[in-house]
């Protein structure tokens, strides 16, 4: 395998609902301004800014729904009507976004697909493994077939199309990266086989097994995982596998085959394999898991600073950076197995925060902190403004780790990038990605403006249900298995799940109490925790419910209560234009009505916020239009599904005004190029008119003590002699320039030689990050703060020597200090102290700069520090600075 200096460092180095009087809180934000504490800017992608009464970002969408479903149906209505592919590009009867991410759209939502071209065929592996692994959560989440349809699809067009022939050295694998064509056909094997996205779209392909029962998809990943075993390298301490798996065969321009991070999707599907019964022959699978978890746990987790570590994953360029996607999958990966990685809660935070600090070096980008949010791009090489990708790619990881870990720090630090990055979109499917406004990558990548934040979306909703759950409406928002059928009728939560092993857990938010919850027609006993089957109620203030269900050995589930929603039945629609009444056991109260005449169209008046069009979903299924008040809807309804269901949602809307509606429903007497009919199947049309505001947790953020040392690479906190325990201290932004890493360009991670005089804890002072200018921004609850930090002349380097100004909250606290003077003598301690520190826009920002400026008023020299602690109140008395000569 060839190897690079990365590779041998890497051997060398081992919420609350809240009431709508909050809302009387927001406030337009003026003009573009800098505080001390954040950026802040009038305009944040599609949307003018709105901050609450504490200066951090808050919601622009007032729908009782909240802003992250919203975002969640924009997405779904967006790929709902997406084209289908032209008979003149492939054969394929397929929307064309399951082959291609290549897409424009116009202001009024129209989209048109620009011919694929064989570089751009490359994103293939990546695209395929989006759809495979989200399409499954969507269906849970809200019912409609078409993620099943969609699921069905992509998985056969995978297969049909993406595989190498029998013959191949890696036979029927993954051409994942297929950069050598053929666009919308067969992949060609010269393509690159990058066996990261083989094992994402492999996992993708599992979940999608599970959803739909096809064991044709469980047999192909079975396959690929033998190919593995088989081609595995066993060298100890080696990587297991390199990053292509045809590396000495195809045309690259980067020579270098190392992977890193990517190896934990591999893991994924191979920890998927082995929990639904396979493990290879003679168990070679499990020997194989085991050596790629030996490999994160021994060479990657230990060199967690390394730049490399978490990337080389992007397939279009060789990616030696930190990126947040394997960041995030790493760190959802660790909490997946506490119990083989017992550091998890140290290692998901080091690596999520060192993702902060690692993608915000590009001056070009200029990821910071924006009314409060962090906003970062892919990584330090890409993609100018666009700073939606970091948030988008980690969300779930940081909302996971939130609930996890109970850690309130993380859960601000969640909430707040997702309000800021759902700024993004418009009713329209228009999704703007340029922070000040505009598009960057999502005009071109369809991926990065829907499938990207549905993904998110719904994770992130699913570890957050009270604060972005849709308020007084009904959803199965996470499950540890793959849901694959749901109802949401009236009062009634339907659904199964392919399998219910130990430990099986629901979580639901609902619109009522559950009057009673049966497993497999037994009813189960609500309960204080779940260390047993059965369920916990959580109630919110806003009329809701978030309900934990366990379900080990069951997998049919019934939650029944009394739902303020509204139905109607087929019978109650006005129609006109042929329509015929059908009998189904499976159908709302035993009927359906059905047409495919093109002149055919039903009625309904309403009083409500929400509405959702209930029906079949069939081979035969057509299309029909919606206008909801008269206005038609850019995304009607698809009754098409490769399989028979009943009682789906075929349409929705929601955020609407409590107010009197008319939804029609004309049949188009047509339907999608798969389907066999164009018939339309109308069940049910249910709604509300139930309120209660969800409010989005302003507000939150910790309010106790935060301990920071700079520089420090250790995977443990710190104790000090006092039992403190203090983390790595990487929330910081520095510019150290486009595709360069934060710590080899500002980390002191070698621990001074010498000793440190004055301080019971010398360790504290013995690390460092050092700059021109950094500013470290810590997330906070309201309060007033007091900050201490620690500083240390010990480092003989020019970089250490010059004087430093501090500014705390855009307030300069001490100009020029000398540290060596200030602490009475080199190699000793130093703290100063600043009280009455009151956070801007949820932020207390500690800006230091080298005290030496250029004609231009630029710091010529650099500034430093050790360590600090952040803490609720007075922090007493603290050394005065001494000015520099």
């Amino acid at each position: 395998m060839k190897t690079t200096s990365g590779d041998a460092r890497l051997r060398n180095r081992a919420g609350t609902c809240v009431g709508l009087a909050t809302l009387t809180l927001l406030v337009l934000i003026p003009g573009l301004r800098m505080c001390g504490a954040a950026a802040v800017q009038k305009r944040y992608y599609a949307h003018e800014a709105v901050e609450d009464e504490y200066g951090v970002i808050a919601p622009w969408y007032r729908g009782q729904n909240g802003q992250l479903d919203m975002r969640i149906r924009v997405a779904a209505e967006t790929l709902r009507r997406y084209p289908w592919l032209d008979a003149s590009r492939g054969e394929a009867r397929v929307p064309e976004y399951l082959l291609s991410s290549f897409w424009r759209i116009g202001e009024d939502g129209t989209i048109t697909t620009p011919p694929l071209t064989d570089w751009m065929n490359g994103d293939r592996g990546q695209l395929a493994s989006y759809v495979l692994y989200l399409m499954p959560e969507y269906y849970r989440y809200l019912g409609d077939p078409v993620g099943i349809a969609h699921a069905k699809l992509e998985a056969d067009l995978f297969l049909r199309y993406a595989l190498t022939p029998p013959d191949h050295a890696w036979p029927r694998f993954p051409i994942s990266v297929p950069v050598k064509g053929k666009p919308y056909g067969q992949c060609d094997p010269r393509g690159y086989m990058q066996l990261d996205l083989a094992g994402r779209a492999g996992y993708g392909l599992l979940r999608v097994y599970q959803l739909t029962g096809i064991a044709a998809y469980f047999d192909a990943v079975k396959h690929w995982a033998d190919v593995l075993v088989e081609k595995r390298d066993r060298t100890p301490g080696a990587p297991p596998w390199g990053r292509y798996a045809n590396f000495d065969e195809i045309d690259i321009r980067w020579k270098n085959n190392c992977m890193t991070g990517g190896v934990i999707w591999l893991l994924c599907m191979f920890d998927e394999l082995i929990r639904l019964g396979y493990t290879g022959r003679d168990n070679g699978l499990i020997e194989a898991r085991d050596a790629a978890r030996a490999y994160l746990r021994d060479v990657l987790l230990p060199a967690w600073t390394v730049s490399d570590t978490w990337g080389r994953q992007y397939w279009d360029w060789e990616c030696p950076v930190q990126v947040p996607n394997v960041s995030a999958s790493v760190a959802c990966y660790l909490m997946d197995h506490p119990d083989v990685f017992p550091n998890w809660r140290n290692d998901c935070r080091n690596v999520l925060t060192l993702c902060l600090n690692n993608t915000c070096t590009n001056p070009e980008s200029n990821g910071d902190v924006y009314s409060g949010a962090w906003a970062t791009p892919e990584s330090s090489g890409c993609c100018g403004r666009c700073l939606s990708a970091g948030p988008l790619l980690t969300g779930t990881a940081w909302a996971r780790y939130a609930a996890e870990a109970d850690s309130e720090w993380a859960r601000e630090i969640a909430r707040r990038q997702m309000i800021l990055v759902t700024y993004d979109c418009r009713d329209t499917g228009v999704s703007e990605d340029n922070i000040d406004g505009g598009i960057v990558t999502n005009g071109s990548w369809f991926e990065s403006a829907h499938l990207a934040p549905l993904q998110t979306m719904l994770g992130v909703v699913g570890w957050m249900p009270e604060t972005f759950g849709a308020a007084r409406e009904n959803h199965v928002v996470r499950s540890t298995g793959v849901v694959n059928h749901v109802v949401y009728a009236k009062g009634r939560v339907a659904y199964s799940t392919f399998d219910a092993p130990a430990n099986t857990v629901d979580i639901l938010r609902l619109a009522f109490r559950p009057a009673r919850i049966l497993a497999d027609g037994r009813e189960l006993a609500p309960a204080d925790k779940l260390d047993r089957i059965g369920y916990t109620v959580h109630p919110l203030p806003c009329g809701d419910f978030v309900v934990t269900v366990r379900h080990d050995g069951a997998t049919r589930l019934l939650v029944e209560g009394d739902d303020p929603q509204k139905v109607d039945d087929d019978r109650q629609l006005a129609t006109k234009g042929v329509w015929t009444e059908a009998a189904g056991a499976n159908d709302h109260l035993g009927t359906v009505r059905v047409s495919s005449d093109k002149s055919a169209e039903a009625v309904l008046s309403f009083t409500g916020n929400q509405v959702r069009v209930i029906g079949r979903a069939d081979p035969a299924g057509g299309l029909a239009d919606v206008y909801l008040d008269g206005v038609k809807q850019l995304a009607g309804i698809d009754c098409w599904s490769p399989l028979p269901l009943y009682q789906q949602v075929l349409y929705t809307k929601n955020g609407l005004p409590n107010v009197r509606h008319e939804v029609r429903i004309g049949v188009r007497g047509e339907g999608v190029p798969a389907s066999n009919g164009s018939n339309v199947y109308l069940d049910a049309v249910q709604y509300s008119d139930a309120v209660g505001e969800n409010g989005f947790g302003t507000g939150g953020g910790p309010r106790g003590h935060q301990r920071l040392i700079f520089g420090y690479a250790g995977r443990q906190d710190y104790v000090d002699s006092q039992g403190n325990a203090w983390r790595p201290g990487c929330e910081f932004v520095i510019r150290s320039g486009r595709k360069l890493d934060a710590v080899s360009a500002s980390w002191w991670t070698q621990r001074i030689a010498g000793d440190i005089a004055g301080t019971p804890d010398p360790e504290l002072y013995g690390y460092g990050i050092h700059g021109h200018e950094f500013a470290i921004n810590l997330t906070v609850g309201p309060g007033e703060y007091h900050l201490r930090l620690k500083f240390a002349a010990a480092r003989d380097l020019a970089a250490a020597a010059g004087p430093i100004t501090i500014l705390v909250t855009g307030k300069i606290v001490a100009e020029r200090m000398d540290v060596a003077a200030t602490a009475g003598g080199r190699d000793r301690a130093v703290d100063l102290v600043v009280n009455h520190v009151t956070p801007q826009n949820g932020i207390v920002e500690l800006r230091l700069r080298g005290g030496n400026v250029d004609p231009q008023g630029q710091p010529a020299s650099e500034a430093y520090i050790q360590a600090l602690e952040l803490g609720p109140g007075d922090g007493g008395t603290g050394t005065i600075p001494v000015p520099a000569k």
